[in-house]
């Protein structure tokens, strides 16, 4: 029974109040307004404050009580975590209030809710650079603040994660076998973060991937690609020196040169088919002097290959030139 009574009180009481706060918004008396709204503000109760705030706004911007209600505005959004409209309602006061003792505060928070908005690092980091140059103004403007320690720290966490995102693409592009773009992404994530802590990783992908690239590729790009992954090792072997990337790093660059051997033999032997087909010409004089070359490069080439698996086929454009040049 007795809970019963306290439950209708109680009931009672919210009615009450409920129909009081409406009887308010809808008024004129704009010292109660304030009064209840900042009663309210205290309480918590923040999406009825900012009702009533928004109508002294309104009422009176260019006043004190203007000033206190588009803050505390700002100031509930943020406590219900609409960081967007807090945002907007901080920016705003620092533009509309810009000599308020409270100016200083509002543009931190503006950086705040910015940050506050920063997605984790898999997603698009729009926000994460908007609230960076947040932070990098507020800084500017208050170079001496006591807020100042906690900005810096701020931006290096916003940092790392764009430094996080970057080399998550690289990872990607690695784990999908796209090659081409984990050497273009990996080459751009280390000139732009040499220090970083993912370094030792970004280097492994690059090389693995220049590897990849060199050893498939079509013979006329080949060297240039062998020689661009030799190059990357010679410059990140530093960062290889450990057991996890040692072996592995080791083998592909044997494997490289090795495949380097192979294609100056394979350009040497083509060198001499070259010139055998140059020597297809109406000039007699020119004739003559494709077939000596012919000659001469695979001269050189039995020198240099002597037990190259390509001699044999080296040596029958020797006998033909050798017979043409007789016969002409």
């Amino acid at each position: 029974m007795i809970f019963k009574i306290l439950s209708a009180s109680l009931l009672m009481s919210v009615l009450f109040s409920c129909s009081d706060y409406q009887k308010i918004v809808k008024g004129d008396n704009y010292d109660e307004k304030f009064l209840h709204a900042n009663r309210m503000y205290e309480k918590g109760t923040y999406t009825k404050a900012m009702t009533l705030y928004e109508q002294i706004y309104q009422r009176y911007p260019k006043t004190d009580k203007g000033e206190v209600s588009y803050y505390r505005i700002a100031k509930s959004y943020f406590e219900v975590e609409d960081y967007y409209m807090a945002g907007y309602y901080f920016n705003q006061f620092t533009m509309r209030y810009p000599f308020s003792e409270n100016a200083e505060e509002a543009l931190f928070m503006t950086a705040i809710c910015s940050v506050k908005n920063s997605p984790k690092p898999s997603l698009d980091q729009e926000e994460t650079e908007l609230a960076l140059n947040d932070l990098q103004l507020f800084v500017q403007r208050y170079p001496e603040s006591e807020l100042i320690d906690s900005c810096n720290r701020t931006m290096d966490r916003l940092r790392f994660k764009l430094e996080t995102k970057r080399f998550e693409a690289v990872e990607l592009y690695d784990r999908t076998e796209n090659s081409r773009a984990a050497v273009a992404s990996s080459e751009s994530f280390l000139e732009d973060y040499p220090r970083s802590s993912f370094i030792k990783e970004a280097a492994f992908i690059q090389f693995r991937n220049y590897h990849e690239l060199a050893m498939r590729s079509v013979l006329d790009k080949k060297k240039e690609r062998i020689e661009n992954a030799m190059e990357s090792y010679a410059k990140y072997s530093y960062l290889f020196a450990d057991e996890s990337y040692a072996r592995r790093t080791s083998r592909y660059n044997d494997e490289l040169a090795q495949e380097l051997i192979f294609v100056a033999e394979q350009y040497a032997y083509n060198d001499i088919v070259d010139a055998y087909e140059m020597s297809r010409t109406s000039s007699q004089q020119k004739k003559v002097n494709y077939l000596e070359e012919t000659l001469k490069r695979f001269d050189n080439f039995a020198k240099k290959y002597p037990d190259s698996e390509l001699l044999e086929k080296a040596r029958a454009y020797q006998k033909r030139a050798e017979k043409e040049i007789v016969n002409s």
